[in-house]
This record gives structure tokens, C-alpha cells and sequence, in this order.
């Protein structure tokens, strides 16, 4: 893993991507959200192909703390999840990967996973393409705002031509401190993760009569 800081670097990612948006032109009229997200991810997929990455969809990724139960009684959830997937993971040879969350709200588990791969020395993309966005930012991330007209009744969304002048945002840079104590308790979930395994391997097999 890079020493280097990661907010500078997923800022400046996420200042190509704007460029590379406002280049081609892109932009969408009168979709559905179920649109909308699908053809945001092709973009950027085809921005990395430009760039002469390749891109993982649905990449899976693994929280940085353990589950812990929450809640009590019969209603016990655990958080965070056992897994969870990015949107995109954008692989390059000359530098770690680039964990992309693509979304239309603030509700949802993207901060956490991004906040998680910056921990992790990655840097960290979130298009939000709808609404206000109004979630603090962690460090390491940056956030490049899409801002879409909706209609209604039906709803259907709209994405005038990215300018170059689209609003980004982005967290403080991650400390060493932070990346430290992030790796070491990535190590300790890791080895729980193996001797919980181990135990399992062991017991005996169930015999059903």
C-alpha cells in the first residue's frame, strides 16, 4: 500500500472525471433512477477504459471493523455487514485501485465503504447525482455532485450537460495515525476471521438419524 496521502489524489480523480464528462458531453433526459445509476456507471466505466484501467462492477470489498450486534431482543442486526460490494473498483498498474460508490441519495452504507478504502490507501470516488448532499465527508474521499431535474408523476430525471465547473468536495487527508491504526485492526479482523474458520473446520460433522 502507497504511503502517500489519498484526498489529493481522489480529488484530482475526480477533477478528470469531470473533464472527461464535460468532453463528451454526457447527459440524460427524462429517466428513471433505475436508468439514470446504470448509464453514470457506464460513463465512468468508459472514462477508466480511456484512461487504460480496467473496472470491476459489483467489486466486493470487506469492512475494516468486525460485525457487532445491534439492537436487542428478537430484532438484532449486524453492522457493519459481513460483506458489501462497491459500485466500481477501477484496477491500474501504476497505482493502487479506485473504489467508486455511485448514488442518488446520502442514505446507504457508501460513506462507510469509502471511508474504509481510504483508510486503506485508495482512493475514494462518490457521484451523487441526485438531491442535496449533505453527508460529511470522510477523509480521503471526494464527492463529484451531478445535479439532475426531476419530474413528476411519473418521475423521471434529468442530467443538463456536465460543466467543468461541477461541484467536488472532499475530506480532510488521511493521517498516517488514522492509516496505522486502520491497518492494524484490518490485521486483527483478519486473524479473528481465520480462527473462527479454524474452530468451525473442527467440530464434527452433524449426524441426522
Amino acid at each position: 500500500m502507497s504511503d502517500e496521502p489519498t484526498a489529493c489524489e481522489s480529488e484530482s480523480l475526480a477533477a478528470s472525471l469531470r473533464a472527461y464528462l464535460a468532453e463528451t458531453g454526457f447527459a440524460f433526459t427524462r429517466v428513471t433512477a433505475a436508468e439514470a445509476t446504470p448509464a453514470i456507471t457506464r460513463a465512468v466505466a468508459e472514462w477508466a477504459k480511456a484512461s487504460g484501467w480496467k473496472c470491476w462492477e459489483e467489486a466486493s470489498m470487506r469492512y475494516i471493523d468486525p460485525p457487532r450486534p445491534v439492537g436487542m431482543g428478537c430484532r438484532i442486526t449486524w453492522w457493519p455487514p459481513r460483506s458489501a460490494y462497491l459500485d466500481l473498483r477501477l484496477l491500474r498498474e501504476d497505482g493502487p485501485p479506485i473504489a467508486v460508490e455511485i448514488d442518488s441519495e446520502d442514505i446507504g452504507t457508501a460513506v462507510d465503504k469509502l471511508r474504509d478504502e481510504a483508510l486503506r490507501g485508495r482512493p475514494a470516488l462518490w457521484i451523487r447525482w441526485h438531491g442535496a448532499a449533505r453527508a460529511e465527508l470522510p477523509a480521503g474521499v471526494a464527492r463529484l455532485r451531478l445535479p439532475t431535474r426531476a419530474t413528476r408523476s411519473p418521475i423521471r430525471y434529468s442530467l443538463a450537460a456536465v460543466s467543468d465547473t461541477a461541484a467536488i468536495t472532499c475530506g480532510e487527508t488521511v493521517s498516517l495515525e488514522a492509516r496505522e491504526d486502520a491497518l492494524v485492526r484490518d490485521r486483527e479482523r483478519i486473524a479473528e476471521e481465520k480462527r473462527a474458520a479454524a474452530l468451525r473446520s473442527s467440530y464434527p460433522p452433524v449426524i441426522r438419524c
